[in-house]
């Protein structure tokens, strides 16, 4: 007995009995369907019953109309890769290869050489509906077309615990010191979905404060509208800056009473007080001009000083704390 049938929907099934006439089971038939329309697309399974046993194979039939249009071909560039979809009959799904990944740009922070896997069975699909317009597409299998991006992306999927917290962090702020050159809006999204996970175990490594303040002053080097977007996408700059003050509420004790941190693109100062005394806070940031780059007066001392200097303290006169504000640039 040769039958085919839904597969999804039993009910719509055609049988056809063979081995009565004294026609033999090849390993080849052919069915015809006719009058059909769209309602018998789907998943269709060919069963071949015979008294040397079972076997069965699934198919795709998609009933298409005699004048069914096209999506015209499109192309797409985007985080994913440059994908160059063909003109496609509507009601198919259309399927392209990831794009061939390029290696060696940036180092992996881990030190370690980033292993990637063959992208050949990957691929990325868009479907073409009925009306001749391009519909849902989806590109998850395909890895990030920029390095930075692809390892940010590795990093997020590592589990971060008091063991591997630290050197991750360390290796995390020589990684975005070239946070300049991020291009794409998921290295600052990725980047603040790590320092989240680092800052919930600051309570346990007090040692972390230090790297997360430098990983936020490191993501002020983004380019503006790279922030811009990541801030619209996923509040991405809000979520870091709120990471920066949970250090401060997490180092803050009977025994710490104040913080003073300074980065190159942050300066940090906390202060337990009791709301009852407080009067206010006079703080002054000192700049200090670059010597230029020949200078003869320049040293390795003056190298490793910081251009920056802040520092509050409470205010004890009556005065307003806002007119003892001030800001200083110290040429020399």
């Amino acid at each position: 007995m040769f039958a085919c049938r839904d597969a999804i929907i039993s009910v719509k099934s055609s049988t056809l009995n063979l081995e009565p006439f004294g026609i033999p089971i090849r390993n080849e038939c052919e069915v015809v369907l006719s009058n059909i329309n769209h309602s018998l697309s789907g998943i269709w399974e060919c069963q071949v019953t015979s008294s040397r046993g079972n076997r069965s194979r699934q198919m795709e039939i998609l009933v298409l109309e005699t004048s069914a249009p096209y999506c015209s071909a499109d192309r797409v560039n985007s985080n994913k890769g440059d994908f160059r979809w063909p003109k496609t009959l509507a009601g198919i799904l259309a399927f392209l290869p990831c794009a061939p990944s390029t290696f060696g740009y940036a180092p992996h922070p881990s030190g370690a050489a980033s292993h990637h896997r063959t992208q050949r069975e990957k691929k990325a699909w868009r479907r073409c509906d009925r009306a001749g317009r391009w519909a849902e597409d989806d590109y998850t299998q395909c890895p990030y077309a920029s390095e930075v991006t692809r390892i940010l992306h590795e990093l997020t999927q590592m589990t971060i615990n008091t063991s591997n917290a630290q050197p991750l962090a360390q290796q995390l702020v020589a990684f975005t010191s070239r946070a300049g050159d991020f291009s794409d809006v998921m290295d600052v999204i990725f980047v603040t979905h790590l320092v989240e996970r680092l800052t919930r175990l600051v309570d346990q490594r007090r040692e972390l404060g230090d790297y997360i303040s430098d990983i936020a002053s490191n993501m002020m080097l983004v380019e503006e509208h790279i922030l811009w977007m990541a801030q619209n996408e996923a509040r991405a700059c809000t979520r870091i800056v709120q990471c920066v003050e949970r250090i401060a509420d997490l180092a803050l004790t009977i025994d710490t009473q104040v913080i003073s941190k300074v980065s190159p693109n942050i300066a940090m100062e906390a202060f337990l007080i009791r709301p009852s005394n407080f009067r206010g806070l006079s703080c002054m940031a000192v700049q200090r001009a670059p010597l230029p780059p020949f200078s003869g007066q320049r040293n390795q001392d003056a190298i490793g000083d910081t251009l920056l200097n802040f520092k509050c303290h409470t205010v004890n006169g009556g005065g307003s704390p806002a007119s003892q504000l001030s800001k200083c640039i110290l040429c020399d």
